[in-house]
């Protein structure tokens, strides 16, 4: 949130404009009002400030020049995940994976941009390192002007990162004329821990190939995943999506559509095999033996499911209320 907020704070301060225009496919951007204040859990943020805020679809070129000519000369920036899912917006609160961008699109997205006289700012906080060592723009070759990066960075350790062009950070300092941009102030600041552990780790990436082992670990637990939904004949319902590296899972209902309850059926079958797993997404330290045990409990997980589905009902198998998506108005 802080290094997103600093980015867009960074846009809007060079270019003098006030609207802020987000991906409308993406679940998550900052905490801050510029974007929370579009999400269901908007209380509190004044609607002067949502109004600021535009969104254009993933993937849709002229879509986004459209509100571009809109707003003309009023948007400071777009922000956007460089590679996104493939599913519509019900199949957010399942978690969607992201795949590769349709070729041109975000070599499109630049030259908008540039056009259009926007700051191209890429949300690495995921792509970051799980797509290559320089993350998906260095996989694409398409530069924005400003990057975020954060979780993979530190490998646990509490680290983001806010790169770019350098006449844009350096207004985020003190070597211009310019009016200053105010982007941190934190009470540990003087804490270097994880600075010390994000240059480690971006050595060992470099050094110990960490990106295609996750690669190669990530296509074999989703083979594995596919065989045990196929053979238990779940394999329409429990489908496995995104990158090898970014592994993500469906759980879909009797009709085939999103469904929570399905969920819970299934992570708790999980649980109940001796797995945790949110998400399919991978670990360099996770063992060949570990996703096989994963491939094994998903197999049992998906017996259970298939009596759900041929009940048309996986309320006895909960044990509890359903997962619910975070982005939600009441409790």
């Amino acid at each position: 949130s802080d290094a997103t907020t600093a980015a867009v704070r960074l846009a809007r301060a060079a270019t003098g404009r006030p609207r802020v225009a987000v991906c409308a496919h993406h679940p998550f951007f900052s905490v801050d009002d510029w974007f929370i204040g579009t999400t269901p859990m908007s209380a509190g943020v004044p609607a002067a400030t949502t109004d600021l805020t535009v969104a254009f679809p993933y993937g849709d070129l002229a879509a986004t020049e459209q509100l571009l000519k809109r707003h003309q000369d009023e948007v400071a920036c777009l922000i956007l995940e460089p590679a996104t899912h493939t599913e519509p917006s019900p199949g957010l609160q399942l978690g969607s994976g992201r795949e590769d961008p349709t070729p041109g699109y975000l070599a499109g997205l630049r030259e908008l941009a540039d056009r259009y006289g926007c700051v191209l700012i890429f949300d690495e906080m995921i792509t970051g390192f799980r797509w290559s060592e320089a993350g998906a723009q260095g996989l694409y070759g398409v530069v924005p002007d400003l990057s975020t990066f954060g979780k993979a960075l530190g490998n646990g350790f509490a680290v983001s990162a806010l790169a770019g062009r350098r006449d844009l950070m350096e207004r985020g300092g003190l070597r211009h004329s310019g009016d200053r941009v105010f982007l941190l102030s934190t009470t540990h600041g003087a804490e270097t821990h994880s600075l010390a552990a994000a240059m480690a780790v971006q050595t060992t990436y470099v050094t110990e190939g960490v990106t295609a082992r996750l690669h190669a670990l990530g296509e074999r637990l989703a083979a594995g995943v596919r065989d045990a939904a196929a053979g238990t004949g779940v394999g329409d319902h429990v489908v496995v999506r995104g990158r090898a590296s970014n592994l993500v899972f469906a759980t879909l209902d009797e009709n085939r559509q999103p469904s929570q309850r399905y969920r819970t059926l299934f992570l708790r079958q999980l649980l109940a095999g001796g797995v945790l797993a949110p998400s399919f997404v991978v670990s360099s330290a996770l063992s060949d033996a570990d996703i096989d045990h994963t491939v094994e409990a998903v197999a049992q997980a998906c017996a259970v499911y298939r009596k759900a589905l041929d009940a048309a009902d996986p309320t006895p198998w909960l044990a509890g209320r359903p997962v619910k998506p975070v982005f939600r108005r009441s409790a």
